[in-house]
């Protein structure tokens, strides 16, 4: 019994250890030299996570082996529970092989990487972590999605070559929407060479709303990956400084209270 006990102390140590070995093999299999080959860091980045995940099953299923055939079960036993499995993953395993073929064709036909933001199945996040089996996003607020990729339709992908950042600006129908679109059209050529992440100067696309008390102006800025959000607030706040020095007016919704006295009441 003392044996067995060593014996398995040692396959866990055994495991340990090569978790640690194949650890530094991916590091180095995955080098610089292999992401000057491959040129990017995000996709060189997905394989590696994809080539840990196979590392760490092929350990297991030794070490689960292993401990199988110093429990006593035999040679014939193993190839009988072998032949179990097959059946079993033939029967009701469907899935899971399905997980693995789309697995292995997300990472040929490079449909996304880690690091990207991606909208599969309804659920929008960044792209944290890419298995054979499984993708896991992370949405702005912090909630985690694990999407089988077997079950991945459509993706919509946010993070190839750039983005578009879009600002909707409302102003008063008292003023003269020509001179504001001029106006917006001077500040944006500045901001082309002023604001970080802009890959083009915004371009003011004109009147896209009448709304109930607003015209609505619009304007789309062609930005670096990841950066629309962080230009959009930028584009806000120069079109806000801009307005109050031409004293052009933003609406916002105004309430008036008639007071009626008791005398009225009467």
């Amino acid at each position: 019994m003392i044996w067995k006990i060593i014996y398995f102390a040692v396959i866990i140590v055994i495991c340990y250890f090569a978790g640690r070995i194949s650890k530094k093999i991916t590091d180095l299999i995955f080098s610089n030299r292999l992401k000057n080959v491959i040129n990017n860091e995000a996709k060189v980045k997905t394989l590696k996570t994809v080539t840990t995940s196979v590392f760490k099953f092929g350990i297991y299923l030794v070490a689960v082996l292993s401990v199988l055939v110093q429990l006593g079960v035999s040679p014939t036993a193993l190839t009988a529970i072998s032949g179990s499995i097959a059946v079993a993953i033939g029967l009701g395993a469907q899935n899971v092989v399905s997980d693995i073929i789309a697995g292995i064709f997300i990472l040929v036909e490079d449909q996304f990487r880690v690091g990207d933001i991606v909208t599969i199945n309804g659920c929008t996040g960044t792209v944290e972590n890419v298995t054979i089996r499984t993708t896991r996003l992370r949405d702005i607020d912090g909630t985690v999605y694990i999407v089988p990729n077997g079950t991945i339709s459509t993706i919509t992908n946010k993070c190839r070559d750039f983005m578009n950042a879009m600002v909707d600006v409302g102003v008063a129908y008292e003023e003269d929407a020509e001179h504001v679109i001029e106006v917006l059209k001077d500040e944006m050529n500045i901001a082309g060479s002023e604001v970080k992440g802009l890959q083009d100067i915004p371009n003011v696309l004109g009147i896209v709303g009448l709304d109930d008390s607003a015209v609505t102006i619009r304007i789309v800025a062609k930005c670096d990956v990841k950066e629309n959000y962080g230009v959009e607030r930028e584009l806000r706040l120069r079109i806000k400084k801009r307005f109050d020095a031409e004293g052009i007016s933003i609406p916002y919704p105004q309430r008036t209270v008639h007071l009626v006295s008791q005398e009225e009441k009467l």
